[in-house]
C-alpha cells in the first residue's frame, strides 16, 4: 500500500516536471530532453531535477568566491595532501618536489598580493594561475622540480650556499 502511494506521488511529480518543460523550456532544450528520454524514460526528469538542485549549489559557489575559490583550493588542498604523504615516505625526490612547490607557492602568493593590480590587467588571470599550479604539482610534469633545477639551482642556490660557506669560515 505504501509503495502505491510513493509511485502515485512520483507520477504526480513527473507529470508536473513534464508540464513545466512543455510550458517553459525553449525548443532546443525540449529536443535535447526528448533525445535523452529516448534512451531511458526517466532520464529527462532526472536531468531537470539534477539541474534544479545544482543551480543553488552553483549560486552558493559563486557567492563564496567562484572560480577564484576553486583556484585557491586546487592550489592548496591537493599539494597539502601530497606533502603530508611525502613526509611519511623517505624519498628525497618527493621532498624536493613538495618543498619547492611550497616555496614557489609562497613566493607567488606574496608577489600576487603586492602586484594585485595585475589580476585586473591580465585576461584569464585565474585560468593561467590554475594552469601554473597544476603544472607545478601534477605528477606527470613535476613542474616544481623543474623550477628548482632550472631556476633556483643556477640563480638562487649559489647565493645561499655562498652565504653558508662565508659563515663557516
Amino acid at each position: 500500500m505504501a509503495t502505491v502511494d510513493v509511485t502515485q506521488h512520483l507520477e504526480t511529480i513527473t507529470k508536473k516536471i513534464d508540464d513545466g518543460i512543455d510550458q517553459y523550456a525553449p525548443p532546443a532544450m525540449k529536443e535535447q530532453l526528448k533525445s535523452i528520454e529516448s534512451m531511458h524514460p526517466m532520464l529527462k526528469q532526472a536531468h531537470v531535477v539534477g539541474g534544479a538542485l545544482l543551480l543553488p549549489v552553483l549560486i552558493l559557489f559563486y557567492v563564496l568566491g567562484g572560480f577564484t575559490l576553486l583556484v585557491s583550493l586546487s592550489g592548496f588542498l591537493y599539494p597539502a595532501y601530497k606533502s603530508l604523504q611525502a613526509m611519511e615516505v623517505n624519498d628525497p625526490a618527493e621532498d624536493k618536489q613538495w618543498l619547492t612547490y611550497w616555496v614557489v607557492y609562497g613566493t607567488f602568493s606574496i608577489f600576487e598580493s603586492v602586484m594585485s593590480f595585475l589580476k585586473d590587467i591580465i585576461p584569464y588571470y585565474n585560468v593561467l594561475k590554475l594552469g601554473l599550479f597544476i603544472f607545478l604539482y601534477h605528477s606527470s610534469t613535476k613542474g616544481a622540480t623543474k623550477v628548482y633545477d632550472k631556476i633556483l639551482t643556477p640563480y638562487i642556490i649559489p647565493h645561499i650556499s655562498g652565504a653558508k660557506a662565508t659563515k663557516a669560515e
